[in-house]
């Protein structure tokens, strides 16, 4: 049976969490290798492109969310050490304290289905620090673009520091989760599609999982009331997707800016 000899972490209990507990699992375990060199294709892009200019007005932007997410070099992953004081203090010393959420939990508001713009670190997660942007479709529409990490791109390197982070040579950046290795990026929208739409969104929509486009109802939201519309919110989702990908596939959603 294999083990990582490391952290101990047995191949039945990677199984059944599907986490890593180190870095070196990485090595010892087997798990689905994503595909990023994939490129949208030109006949897809038509495809959806006429799909959303079609369907204009069924198509409504809730929210965009960008998260990134780490774990501390040469530490056990939080499935086995928080290590938040750890964490605490790497912000601290990059003088990023200030974004921390208070008591470092990610506020419950950015759930809420109407949800306000946020923008900060928080900890207890399955990762030692994730980082979380949210802006509501009404902001972005109104300034037309939405730039992920704002002026301070002190944030943006901090996430790129190797020395701080478990970071693999091949792989990149190493999580718990592995469909978060490389970037450890993921980046989604809130959409709220009107019900009539809803069949033909997904047919246009479901060729884009082979890229890691995932697109699916939203668990937290379904359908629900705007106003007097009844609609289905749908999260559309991707992790460590290319800057290519991600440019090609907000210019067909009309939100230039935003990745």
């Amino acid at each position: 049976m294999r083990f990582c000899r490391f952290c101990g972490t047995k191949e039945p209990q990677f199984r059944k969490s599907g986490k890593f507990g180190c870095i070196h699992c990485v090595s010892v375990f087997e798990y689905p290798k994503q595909n990023l060199k994939k490129i949208i294709s030109d006949k897809e892009i038509q495809t959806i492109e006429n799909f959303v200019k079609e369907n204009t007005n069924s198509l409504t932007l809730l929210s965009l969310r960008t998260r990134i997410t780490r774990n501390l070099k040469s530490n056990l992953f939080p499935y086995y050490e928080p290590s938040e004081l750890k964490s605490k203090q790497l912000l601290a010393g990059s003088h990023l304290d200030p974004y921390l959420y208070p008591d470092g939990l990610l506020p419950t508001e950015t759930r809420n289905e109407n949800p306000e713009s946020s923008m900060g670190f928080y900890l207890g997660s399955e990762d030692h620090i994730r980082f979380e942007k949210i802006v509501p479709g009404k902001e972005w529409y109104r300034a037309k673009k939405w730039v992920g990490f704002g002026k301070d791109l002190s944030i943006y390197r901090f996430f790129f520091q190797k020395e701080n982070w478990a970071h693999h040579p091949e792989l990149g950046f190493v999580s718990s989760c592995p469909t978060n290795l490389g970037a450890g990026r993921r980046d989604s929208l809130l959409v709220a599609v009107e019900p009539e739409a809803v069949s033909e969104f997904f047919s246009n929509l479901q060729t884009l999982s082979e890229f890691g486009i995932e697109f699916a109802p939203s668990t937290d939201h379904r359908t629900r009331n705007i106003g007097k519309d009844r609609v289905v919110v749908v999260k559309i989702s991707w992790k460590n997707a290319s800057v290519v990908q991600k440019r090609k596939f907000y210019k067909i959603l009309g939100l230039l800016g935003s990745y």
